[in-house]
């Protein structure tokens, strides 16, 4: 029972039940032994060697004493006392692993035999902590045993890491260990140790994202980036997917297929969103919207294949810009990514030149695709922009320096690194490889910027409640930044597009004056070379309008006419319009006459005649327009005879 109280840590019981034992058997040496050994336990090294000598002087020795003495020996300081004591027990019996490896090293041996030593006795203490579990046992004495194996484990296998600085083969087990035996950090750099030498290794990189996602110790802005980066890199890992779909099949029996393998990735990401904090975490960014980065970044990389690790000779990574830069391989990475985007341009050339409409195809959506963009402080902005959040993705755009560069610039600088800053790859990979990169970068986050203001426009324009004005600002500051990106008749043509587009849709559902006022706001940006298309729409929209009111019996024929005047203004050849004016001029002239105004029902008729003559010079002998003209003419004939009361 004192041995048990001993592993359980309490020494004042053990000592007491070893003095009861020693009291009880006064020759025996278990007791001394015990009594040796609890005092080593607290650090009374002069009582344990005392104690250990007495038992070594019994008639029948403990089996132990010279070994756990040689132990105090070492931590004395005395070395060659402790070597004796080890070499004396060595020819009486075999040494376990543990003493092998103090003999090894008080003895001078190489750091890597010492090293494997310490690991066989890690395995040997976590044999038997295994066993414990397995076997249970009365109370929490076998709790305490096992506890105190894992702990010992823990510590023999930090040695050896620390004599020989290799993670080993087996790094996720030896990881677990540490874990266990108290030692989350030194697994933590353990791990991060396996995964710069196999970064593909996704056994190991799925430890190290478990041990820093339950670390109690994850507050830090560096902890929280790397739990990030090791999760991203799994998302879209097949050879992770496949050992999980194992895995399950093995533990409940059933095939797991795997068209499931997106269900469980929305899930993770879903558990790993809720386990991320909002903010406060030391980040730049919130390590939410990190995590939304560096996953979508690395779908991208899985699309095209992965990035070749190892120089470029190794298995393929799934990962996002943190595990690039951690790795250290931002410039592979930009070599990597230039070479992508040099041959996708080329792909784009030869199916723009075999297909017209290709150019049309790939125009927008490249934006929230791009593998470089993504791999860069705009993949922030991409991701934003591809889940409909502009006004998001715009704010994210206002700020692209690494902290330094922001406290040298200040607010008034340019918002991306100085060309010297030394971090620039780092937060940047998929720019590293370009020769004009700081350049390349301010230009893409004005062309984000641009595609921004354009989604903002379209969203004032089609909501609930339109902001015309709202709408028309967005797009004016689109136009500046497609000037500069030498982008303005392909930001006009998408700006008219979309007005059409919303025009159109509100046509058909009959709100005619919202299609109108989205037309005349986008009129009012637009330049003379887009404004043709917009002018035809508005000038049909106009028609139906004035049509559609002027059918109604109780309504006044002045807003119809005005329509009707600008549909004709905007495009005389629109026959409709034409004759359908001259008909509602008519019907004012005489809804003025009724009110006994003349001399306005005059003006109206004239108005009219001249309206029908100017049309018929565009369509000739239209019997229509030449009917509503005669019988305008004759209207004004009859009225010029009447006698004006306000004349008399």
């Amino acid at each position: 029972m004192g041995r048990v109280r001993l592993a359980a840590g309490d020494f004042d019981e053990a000592v007491a039940e070893f003095e009861r034992a020693r009291r009880l058997r006064p020759t025996a040496a278990g007791p001394l032994h015990w009594l040796g050994c609890a005092a080593a336990h607290r650090g009374d090294l002069a009582a344990a060697r005392s104690h250990l000598t007495a038992a070594l002087a019994c008639a029948v020795p403990h089996r132990r004493s010279l070994v756990q003495r040689a132990y105090v020996h070492a931590r004395a300081g005395d070395q060659e006392a402790a070597l004796g004591d080890l070499r004396a027990a060595s020819r009486i019996a075999p040494l376990d692993d543990e003493a092998r490896w103090v003999l090894a090293a008080l003895s001078g041996r190489p750091a890597r035999e010492v090293a494997l030593r310490l690991r066989k006795a890690a395995v040997t203490e976590l044999t038997g902590a295994c066993r414990e579990q397995r076997g249970g046992g009365a109370g929490g004495g076998s709790e305490a045993r096992e506890d105190a194996g894992w702990v010992r484990a823990g510590a023999l296998i930090d040695a050896a890491r620390r004599l020989d600085g290799e993670p080993g083969p087996c790094a996720p087990l030896t990881a677990v260990a540490l874990i266990r035996g108290g030692r989350r950090e030194a697994a933590v750099e353990l791990l991060g140790e396996a995964v710069r030498q196999d970064p593909a290794d996704h056994r190991v990189t799925h430890t190290l994202a478990l041990a820093l996602l339950n670390s109690p110790h994850r507050d830090t802005g560096s902890a929280w980036e790397r739990c990030v980066a090791a999760w991203a890199a799994l998302l879209y890992d097949a050879g992770f997917w496949e050992r999980v779909r194992a895995s399950a099949a093995r533990r409940y029996g059933v095939a797991v297929e795997a068209s499931l393998v997106p269900v469980l990735r929305a899930g993770l990401r879903e558990v790993l969103e809720r386990r991320m904090p909002d903010k406060g975490a030391g980040t730049r960014v919130a390590p939410g919207p990190l995590l939304q980065r560096e996953a979508d970044a690395a779908k991208l990389l899985a699309a095209v294949g992965g990035f070749p690790s190892a120089g470029g000779g190794g298995a393929p990574l799934y990962c996002g810009p943190l595990r690039i830069a951690e790795l250290g391989t931002s410039a592979e990475f930009g070599a990597f990514a230039a070479a992508h985007e040099a041959r996708t341009l080329q792909a784009t050339a030869t199916a723009t030149a075999t297909d017209a409409d290709a150019s049309a195809a790939t125009g927008t959506s490249s934006a929230y695709t791009s593998l470089t963009y993504a791999f860069s402080e705009l993949g922030f902005a991409q991701g934003l922009l591809g889940l409909d959040k502009p006004a998001d993705a715009l704010a994210a755009l206002c700020e692209l320096r690494c902290s330094e560069c922001r406290a040298r610039g200040g607010p008034g600088a340019a918002a991306v690194c100085e060309p010297e800053c030394a971090r620039f790859d780092e937060l940047n990979p998929g720019y590293a490889g370009l020769p004009d990169k700081h350049r390349r970068l301010s230009l893409d986050a004005r062309g984000l910027a641009l595609e921004a203001r354009l989604s903002m426009g379209r969203t004032e324009l089609t909501g609930v409640r339109p902001d015309f004005a709202a709408a028309a600002a967005y797009w004016r500051r689109a136009l500046v930044h497609s000037r500069e990106l030498e982008r303005y008749r392909e930001t006009q043509t998408a700006i008219v597009d979309m007005a059409l587009g919303a025009a159109r849709a509100a046509h058909r559902e009959g709100r005619l004056s919202l299609a109108v006022s989205t037309l005349e706001a986008t009129r009012s940006v637009i330049g003379a070379n887009e404004r043709g298309r917009l002018e035809g729409q508005l000038s049909r929209v106009l028609a139906d309008r004035g049509i559609s009111v002027a059918n109604d019996e109780e309504a006044l024929l002045d807003e119809p006419a005005a329509d009707l005047r600008r549909s004709v203004a905007l495009n005389p050849h629109l026959l409709r319009a034409q004759v359908s004016l001259g008909v509602v001029l008519r019907g004012l002239a005489a809804a003025r006459w009724s009110s006994g105004s003349l001399s306005g029902a005059r003006d109206t008729l004239r108005e009219a005649i001249d309206q029908l003559s100017a049309a018929l010079v565009h369509f000739p002998d239209d019997p229509d327009l030449e009917e509503q003209r005669e019988a305008a003419v004759a209207d004004l004939d009859h009225v010029m005879w009447q006698p004006d009361e306000s004349e008399q």
